[in-house]
């Protein structure tokens, strides 16, 4: 088996296409597969015409590149070739127009290819940039032919040009024709023996706390955490935020959408790749649906990158299962060359630090990744298992390896042609001077990552805070705090109070594990509580098995107090061995803060709460007791209330109650 690699270099398209096309034919004379990658910044008409004089058209795939990666390195500008040699039938290709329905393009590629053939085959599948929705296509070419995972990419635009220019996205598609709007892929059945590796990974780093998509159409995001999405952005500039500073540096910063279950840990980018300064708005790749999601902030560093490129590359190599490899294919996304800038050769060096250097490595910096998420083989021929098959992925990078059977005869460049040469030169130079920024950058990442470790960590502190504080202090407390203000003065309060004790609690408690009582009080506090505050009350504290409430307005609190009857009611009926009683009394309180400087309350003080307190401890088991003020404001919902006199505790003469039910 013989497979041949060559590499051509220079402004004049076709002599480069022509140049990497007959060195790659001296090591391979009968290929069945042609693969090419051109440097989208040469004139791509000249270069496929050049191609297709050198090369069976009919065996080409490829696309319009960012940068070229072969085994004398990464070059840009340049036009990259690898010839493969298989047995006779082995490699069967296909080209479909894009349109409006990615779907049914794939429909018709896997049409075309299958069926699969018994034994181990991939397919090579290799688009143009579109509107993103590349993950139709790619789910009707698996469903298509299944058992052969997909491994491939986008075709790049013009990256350097910059969001908004229109030769940002201007790519082309190579194979007989040359498309601008097509997808073409190759179904290919090596050796049967043959071992399949894939990784992926994108080594991109948190630099922000977890936040909200509040208001999205798919993929487009109008509005995270209740901000503009170009504000939510900006607030990270600060003073030098114009739309250039955004523009020139948006596609550093990522969402993150986390991954749960076995792949907790892990998550999938969605890059920004346009921006509407005047409507607020950011487009995302990979397009999906964004309302609503939790996202995370992420950000590239150059060392994240290429620890990203060497975890991937480990995980293709430990796929093969201890087979050498005989070649690899590598996908990179054109944002991480641009990172890299001067050393966009470190990322390719890392894979071949873990594959070995003798290792023919080839491929391109792409506009989007086709990579499945698993690495086995079978796992990612088989898109129904979970995170299976191959997805559509942004700024990331893959590999497939392929440990081929037999003796490979490989021909393949050693060094760059003496023009790359001279360019590395001046890189060096460029690099030497990218080190103090390196640093720089490496320290800002690592600050960025604490803040946000912190971030997420008061975040969760907060929430469990917040479960342990009622609700009106809470909100009281964040909105003074905003101003700069950490005190709640004292304060009276006119409304309504309400003590609810559960009946018969203390005897079970006796009786019963603990982990059973808990379960079993929780049976009520859980809903009495919702009730409490669907009806605008707050919750003041819990009192072992009591729960004492206040409202604004007498009617909620009797509202509240009957809704808890009647659930406490319907509980009963399924075996709960409890009962209630409610005290509700209407007054003047005190809101104060009891304790001492390093533990207080803010709490209720005050006759009107006491006299709630003991109507609860006269109140008849399943009925509600009410002071005379308090029924006055719900006697005509309730004519046929037990009047009661009381003689209670702290009061010298009786007082008047009324007793309600449900």
């Amino acid at each position: 088996m013989r497979l041949g690699i060559g590499l051509g270099v220079g402004p004049d398209a076709a002599k480069a296409a022509r140049a990497a096309a007959r060195r790659a034919l001296k090591g391979c004379p009968r290929p069945s597969l042609a693969l090419a990658f051109g440097g989208v910044r040469l004139d791509q008409g000249a270069l496929h015409a050049a191609l297709t004089r050198e090369l069976d058209p009919s065996i080409l795939l490829g696309c319009s590149s960012y940068a070229e990666i072969t085994p004398a390195g990464v070059s840009r500008d340049s036009v990259a070739v690898l010839l493969l040699e298989l047995p006779a039938g082995s490699v069967r290709t296909a080209q479909a127009g894009l349109g409006a329905d990615p779907g049914s393009a794939g429909e018709r590629l896997a049409r075309a290819l299958g069926p699969v053939s018994d034994g181990g085959s991939f397919s090579l599948v290799f688009s143009g940039i579109g509107d993103g929705r590349a993950t139709p296509m790619l789910k009707a070419l698996h469903a298509g032919l299944p058992g052969a995972p997909l491994f491939g990419g986008m075709a790049s635009g013009d990256h350097d040009s910059g969001i908004g220019d229109p030769r940002f996205s201007r790519n082309w598609q190579y194979g007989p024709r040359l498309g601008r709007t097509s997808a073409r892929a190759a179904l290919v059945a090596p050796p049967a023996s043959t071992a399949f590796g894939f990784g992926f990974e994108h080594g991109w780093s948190p630099v922000g706390p977890e936040s909200v998509v509040t208001r999205a159409k798919g993929g487009r995001v109008y509005e995270v955490d209740g901000m503009s999405a170009v504000a939510y952005y900006s607030q990270f500039f600060g003073a030098g935020s114009t739309p250039e500073v955004l523009l020139r540096s948006i596609q550093r910063y990522a969402f993150a959408l986390q991954l749960e279950g076995e792949h907790r840990g892990k998550s999938l980018l969605k890059l920004p790749v346009n921006v509407d300064f005047r409507n607020g708005w950011v487009d995302y790749l990979p397009a999906e649906e964004l309302q609503g999601r939790r996202v995370q902030l992420l950000a590239a560093t150059r060392g994240g990158v290429v620890d990203g490129a060497r975890r991937a590359a480990e995980r293709a190599r430990a796929a093969l299962g201890g087979k050498p490899a005989s070649l690899v294919l590598a996908v990179s996304c054109c944002t991480r060359g641009a990172f890299l800038n001067s050393r966009i050769d470190s990322e390719i060096d890392a894979a071949r630090s873990v594959f070995g250097r003798g290792v023919p490595l080839f491929g391109y910096y792409s506009g989007g990744e086709f990579l499945p998420f698993l690495s086995g083989y079978e796992e990612a021929a088989d898109p129904s298992r979970p995170f299976g098959g191959t997805y559509y992925h942004a700024a990331t990078v893959g590999f497939l390896a392929l440990s081929l059977p037999g003796r490979v005869t490989a021909t393949v460049p050693s060094e760059m042609p003496y023009e790359c040469r001279a360019a590395a030169r001046t890189q060096d130079l460029l690099a030497r001077s990218e080190s103090a920024l390196e640093d720089g950058e490496s320290f800002l990442a690592n600050l960025s990552r604490k803040n946000a470790d912190d971030t997420s960590k008061l975040k969760r502190q907060t929430e469990v805070i917040r479960r342990y504080t009622p609700h009106g202090i809470w909100r009281e407390v964040g909105a003074r705090a905003a101003r700069g203000v950490y005190e709640i003065p004292d304060r009276s309060f006119d409304g309504a109070f309400l003590f609810m004790d559960v009946k018969g609690f203390t005897a079970y408690s006796e009786n019963h594990h603990p982990r059973e009582v808990v379960a079993a009080l929780n049976r009520i506090m859980g809903p009495a509580t919702g009730v409490i505050h669907a009806r605008g009350g707050d919750v003041d504290k819990y009192i072992g098995d009591c729960i004492f409430a206040s409202f604004r307005r007498p009617k909620a609190a009797v509202a509240a107090g009957l809704d808890v009857l009647r659930l406490v009611d319907a509980l009963r009926g399924r075996g709960l061995p409890f009962e209630v009683r409610i005290g509700i009394n209407a007054g003047r309180a005190v809101r104060a803060n009891v304790g001492s400087a390093d533990r207080r309350e803010y709490t209720y003080i005050g006759d009107a709460v006491n006299l709630a307190q003991r109507l609860e401890s006269n109140a008849t088991a399943g009925r509600l007791l009410v002071s005379a003020s308090v029924y006055a404001s719900v006697r005509g919902a309730h004519p046929r209330a037990k009047r009661r006199r009381l003689q209670v505790k702290g009061k010298a003469k009786p007082v008047t109650a009324y007793e309600l039910g449900p």
